[in-house]
C-alpha cells in the first residue's frame, strides 16, 4: 500500500514540474513573439540604412562644393604718396620714393621724355600743381613730378595773381611755347596770335598750358583771358 502511495506521490511531482515547464515555456514564447512584432522587417532596416547612406554622399558633395576660406595676409603698403590734405598745393615737398630717385619729365604725363632726376629724401618746391603732377625747377632742370611720390611739408604762402582757364593769345604774333617757365628757356614750337588756349597750371608770371597737341610755358603778358 506505501509504494502505491509513494508511486502516486511521485507521479503527481513529475506532472506538476512538467506542467511548470510548459508554463515557463508558453511565457518565453509569448515574450519572443511580442518582442519579435517590435524589431523592424529586414526591408524596413534596408531602407533606413539606404537613406542614412543618401544623406551622407549629399552632406559630402555639400562639403565637396564650398570652396575653403582663405585668409589673406594684411599687408602694408609703404608711404609715397602725400596725403589727401596735399593734393593741389604748391609748397614744400620732399622725395618719398622707395628706392629710384623721383623723375623729372619735360611735361605732366608718364608718357614724356624724362629730363633729370631727384635723389630720395630730397625736400624740394612744387611752384605749380597740375593734377597729380607738380612743376618743379631742380637744379636748375625745370619739368614735371609725380606727386604721388613726394610728401607734403608745408605750404607755399605766396598768392597767385594770375589763374587757370581759357585765354587766347593777344601778342602781335605767334608766341614760343617754353619748356620752362622762365624767359631764354628752349622753345617747343608756338601758338600763333588769337589762338585760344587752356592755362592749366600756374607758375607766378607764366601759364601751363595746352594747345592742340602742344604743352608748354607761355608768358601771361601775351594772353588775355577769354570772354
Amino acid at each position: 500500500m506505501a509504494k502505491a502511495t509513494n508511486k502516486n506521490n511521485l507521479l503527481l511531482t513529475i506532472s506538476a514540474i512538467l506542467i511548470v515547464i510548459a508554463v515557463i515555456i508558453t511565457i518565453v514564447a509569448t515574450v519572443y513573439e511580442k518582442n519579435a512584432s517590435k524589431s523592424p522587417s529586414s526591408s524596413e532596416t534596408a531602407d533606413v540604412v539606404s537613406s542614412i547612406e543618401s544623406t551622407t554622399d549629399e552632406t559630402k558633395k555639400a562639403d565637396d562644393g564650398k570652396k575653403p576660406e582663405t585668409t589673406k595676409p594684411e599687408t602694408t603698403k609703404p608711404e609715397t604718396t602725400a596725403s589727401a590734405s596735399s593734393t593741389g598745393k604748391t609748397g614744400k615737398y620732399t622725395v618719398n620714393t622707395q628706392n629710384d630717385p623721383l623723375s623729372i619729365r619735360l611735361n605732366a604725363t608718364d608718357d614724356t621724355s624724362t629730363i633729370g632726376s631727384i635723389p630720395k629724401g630730397t625736400e624740394i618746391e612744387i611752384l605749380a600743381v597740375y593734377g597729380d603732377w607738380g612743376y618743379v625747377n631742380h637744379n636748375g632742370t625745370g619739368g614735371w613730378v609725380s606727386m604721388k611720390f613726394v610728401k607734403f611739408v608745408s605750404a607755399s604762402t605766396e598768392a597767385q595773381k594770375n589763374t587757370t582757364g581759357k585765354y587766347t593769345v593777344s601778342d602781335s604774333g605767334s608766341v614760343s611755347i617754353r619748356i620752362k617757365a622762365e624767359n631764354g628757356a628752349p622753345t617747343d614750337g608756338s601758338v600763333p596770335s588769337g589762338a585760344e588756349v587752356e592755362i592749366l597750371a600756374v607758375c607766378g608770371d607764366w601759364g601751363y598750358m595746352k594747345y592742340q597737341d602742344d604743352m608748354g610755358w607761355l608768358p601771361f603778358d601775351s594772353l588775355k583771358k577769354a570772354a
